[in-house]
């Protein structure tokens, strides 16, 4: 092989295994953008600070929820409940879905026996406020509040706020 070949041989080797490597972080990149399965469940407690939240990702977790979900809305019934003036302190849980679960489905608000999916902001003037009203919701929404303590992102100042505002 001549030394002109070798060099060939050896660019054409240090190309390839660049190309690879460039292949294999658009691979990674690719799955980091895809968005992540589960549930993100968020305690509405503060006006102008984020609201502390937990992601539920374990599938046995994620399915029991939903299952609460279900039987809480099949259990209920349709109201027009009034929306709750806008107050300081504790408003609910709010449960979105992330993924593909998510297409088509609104972030949801519990509080007490009270379960209504939040409107975008423009069909909210438009269509009278209904909500789901079960002894379920409140279960539920105990639940939650269970699990953000067990993820520690409510501390007793938190659970005290909720107690205060339910």
């Amino acid at each position: 092989m001549s030394r002109l070949s070798f060099r060939a041989f050896v660019v054409c080797g240090v190309l390839g295994l660049g190309v690879a490597g460039s292949l294999t972080a658009s691979a990674s990149d690719l799955q980091a953008e895809q968005p992540q399965q589960g549930l993100r469940v968020t305690y509405l407690l503060y006006s102008g600070r984020p609201n502390p939240s937990v992601l539920v990702t374990d599938p046995a977790q994620v399915r029991g929820i939903e299952e609460q979900l279900a039987r809480a809305q099949a259990s209920g019934h349709l109201a027009a409940v009034p929306e709750s003036p806008a107050v300081l302190g504790y408003t609910g849980v709010q449960i979105e879905r992330l993924g593909d679960a998510s297409r088509g489905s609104a972030p949801m608000v519990l509080r007490g026996d009270v379960l209504r999916e939040q409107a975008a902001p423009e069909q909210a003037a438009l269509a009278p406020s209904s909500a789901t009203v079960s002894r379920d919701v409140a279960a539920l929404e105990s639940s939650l509040i269970d699990l953000g303590r067990a993820q520690q992102v409510i501390g007793d100042v938190e659970l005290s706020v909720i107690r205060s505002t339910k």
